[in-house]
């Protein structure tokens, strides 16, 4: 029987949500310490003008626009006549920042600083303020689905104000992923994680730097599984190695390294790693049980996956994934008496998919029942559609509650028919959280249409089952 059919299922959280509003980190103003050197900023008639049209922007009604480039104007004259006076060049970046150009600001603050070092506070400030302002306004356009915009924002905000503080290159991790950019998104949580462990920005406070630091899981398990998906394995165990070097008890870490041990072809390093996993298996929850069963069953160490697999089950018998993985590291490693009882199971469980049909009349076959093995085949291919396991994927949030997609394959309804589903998820504990009603269109026979259900919930989510209320 071909083992790829199935598709084992890991419990794995979805991406990395939005770090939330940003605000500043302190500082601004002043020379930031530099001894006096280059060229002093001075003030003439139009940079006065250009600061009094600063602060009149702040109370404009109509968003300062027009203050904002009369202060423009007024700097942009004082550089023409005062091209070595650097209080143009920084003024002239401050409404540039008001209007919204930020790539202009950008090369004024760079020439402002060029021309006197000791504004390096004060650009410092300028920039940290731009790069908030953009990242709290790309949210919104995250939140609404248009990544692209998002995108556009927040490396603006990354250009101003570069690679200080991890917030943006986490939604940009985000985003990129979103947008079908994976290359990009693992360079974005890898800039990430640089700042998160050693964080460089100057007067960052240590809250704000602790507040980081809770990020560091997600970004890291993000940035190792786009690795892995990218097929860079060595690239991703480094990843999770360089996360178990601050937080070395964390066995999700290490049953992720070891899955990513057996994707890259040294099933032996990861059996290891698996045997001391398994070793101190009353440690683990039932999400690392799930992986580091889906690691062994890929390291073809069927007994030990099956191992896994059935603490899961002991504990949600009602989750189609745990069931059917434990009867599928079964199969493989010919346990026919004990897939008997999880076939028969399996069928009742997952009723609508003819492959559990098949695992169970496997069973029965290799007991010496072949009578009753034809008739499950026969209910198995009299399906009159089927829910297609390869296809299914659920997807946990970290803050709790799941979204589920589920393939419906169309085999003898009549297209256009309704069939209705209720979404049963089930929590950490094998409890039922909370339920879905969806409803889906059978489309032409033979062909295949994606129905979702979502759960807000504040538990996690560990697994699932399919009711077929009407069809």
């Amino acid at each position: 029987m071909n083992r790829a059919r199935l598709g084992l299922m890991a419990v794995v959280a979805s991406g990395l949500a939005a770090a939330g509003c940003a605000s500043g980190s302190g500082g601004g103003g002043g020379g930031g310490g530099f001894e006096m050197e280059g060229y002093a900023p001075s003030d003439n008639t139009h940079t006065r003008t250009a600061q009094f049209a600063l602060l009149q922007a702040g109370e404009a009604g109509d968003g300062g626009e027009a203050r904002f480039r009369e202060a423009l104007a007024a700097a942009l004259t004082s550089i023409a006549q005062e091209p070595t006076n650097p209080r143009g060049y920084m003024l002239a970046g401050q409404a540039q920042i008001g209007l919204a150009d930020y790539v202009a600001a950008d090369s004024l603050f760079d020439k402002a600083l060029e021309l006197y070092p000791a504004y390096a506070e004060d650009v410092r400030f300028e920039r940290e303020n731009g790069w908030i302002t953009l990242f709290n306004a790309a949210l919104e356009p995250i939140d609404a689905g248009d990544h692209e915009e998002g995108v556009r924002m927040l490396e603006a905000a990354e250009a101003l104000y570069t690679r200080q503080r991890p917030e943006a290159l986490m939604n940009l991790g985000l985003a990129y992923t979103n947008t079908g950019r994976l290359a990009d998104a693992i360079d974005a949580y890898g800039a990430a994680l640089d700042i998160i462990r050693s964080p460089s920005a100057e007067g960052v406070d240590s809250a704000m730097v602790a507040g980081w630091a809770g990020h560091e899981e997600s970004v890291s398990f993000n940035r190792a599984q786009l690795l892995s998906q990218a097929e860079r394995y060595d690239e991703a165990i480094e990843e999770y190695e360089a996360y178990l070097a601050n937080h070395p008890g964390d066995v999700r870490a290490v049953a992720s390294m070891a899955s990513v041990l057996a994707m890259s072809g040294m099933p032996d390093s990861a059996q290891a790693v698996y045997d001391g996993l398994m070793a101190s298996a009353d440690q683990l929850g039932m999400r690392e049980l799930m992986n580091v069963g889906v690691g062994l069953y890929r390291a073809e160490a069927y007994e030990t996956a099956a191992n896994a697999f059935r603490r899961v089950a002991r504990v949600a018998p009602d989750s189609r994934d745990a069931v059917s993985n434990l009867a599928q590291s079964l199969s493989d490693s010919e346990a026919w008496e004990e897939l008997l009882e999880v076939g028969a199971r399996l069928v009742e469980l997952d009723g609508f998919n003819s492959y559990s049909y098949r695992l169970y009349a496997q069973a029965l076959v290799n007991s010496g029942d072949e009578q009753t093995a034809v008739e499950i085949l026969e209910q198995g291919e009299a399906l009159e559609f089927e829910f297609n396991a390869e296809n299914t994927l659920l997807q946990p949030r970290s803050s709790g509650g799941a979204t589920l997609a589920v393939e419906l394959v169309n085999k003898s309804l009549e297209p256009g028919t309704t069939v209705e589903v209720r979404v049963h998820f089930l929590g950490d504990d094998g409890a039922e959280i909370g339920a879905v009603d969806v409803r889906a269109i059978a489309p032409d026979a033979g062909a295949a249409t994606v129905f979702q259900a979502d759960l807000t919930s504040e538990e996690a989510v560990l697994g699932y089952y399919l009711e077929v209320l009407s069809h």
